[in-house]
């Protein structure tokens, strides 16, 4: 199994398990789950594509690539977002697997000491802990679900639930999930 993640094969079985624990995220999981499984495929997997068909091998400063510096940093805000509002604690975790990554590109571009191995490495591991906490995260959904019922997605700041009460979108979002996104426990 090692021999997988280090020989020629680890893009593919990468996509192959980003793409179906995405899919599975985007069926069975709730917002949070959702929220990453989308980051992921249009991020990453969309934003590989157009760098590998559009831009090729792009243009280096210093050797350090701009494009992908700029996915990781917004896959970055974009997981941190979520990880900030989600009622979930592995997304923290998968926000901080991001950061890590955002950090080695900044720290590549002030040290040239780094070497390349250590740099890849410092890349490329995070993406599959990304994936592995989706996977975790997605199943502890599923257990939590079928035990105790529906839970609430996301921590909604007490200051926006009066801005939403009063918001006439309100009705229409209900009406369109057929579930009151914003109504506290006792109203449903």
């Amino acid at each position: 199994m090692l021999e997988l993640l280090a020989s020629e094969y680890r893009i593919v079985a990468q996509d192959i398990l980003a793409v179906t624990l995405c899919l599975a995220a985007l069926v069975l999981g709730g917002g949070p789950e959702r929220a990453v499984a989308l980051t992921w495929l249009v991020v990453f997997q969309l934003g590989d594509w157009a760098y590998d068909s559009v831009v090729e091998a792009g243009p280096a400063l210093a050797d350090i690539y701009p494009f992908p510096i700029t996915i990781d940093v917004c896959a970055g805000l974009m997981l941190t977002g979520i990880a900030l509002y989600a009622n979930r604690n592995y997304t923290l975790f998968i926000a901080g697997m991001q950061v890590l990554a955002v950090t080695v590109h900044f720290v590549r571009s002030m040290f040239e000491a780094v070497s390349p191995v250590t740099f890849n490495a410092m890349v490329l591991a995070p993406g599959w802990l990304l994936l592995i906490f989706l996977g975790i995260g997605l199943t502890r959904h599923i257990l939590r679900k079928r035990k105790y019922g529906a839970y609430r997605d996301w921590r909604i700041p007490p200051q926006w639930t009066d801005r939403i009460a009063a918001n006439p979108l309100r009705a229409r979002l209900a009406a369109v999930f057929e579930y009151d996104l914003f109504a506290k426990k006792d109203e449903r």
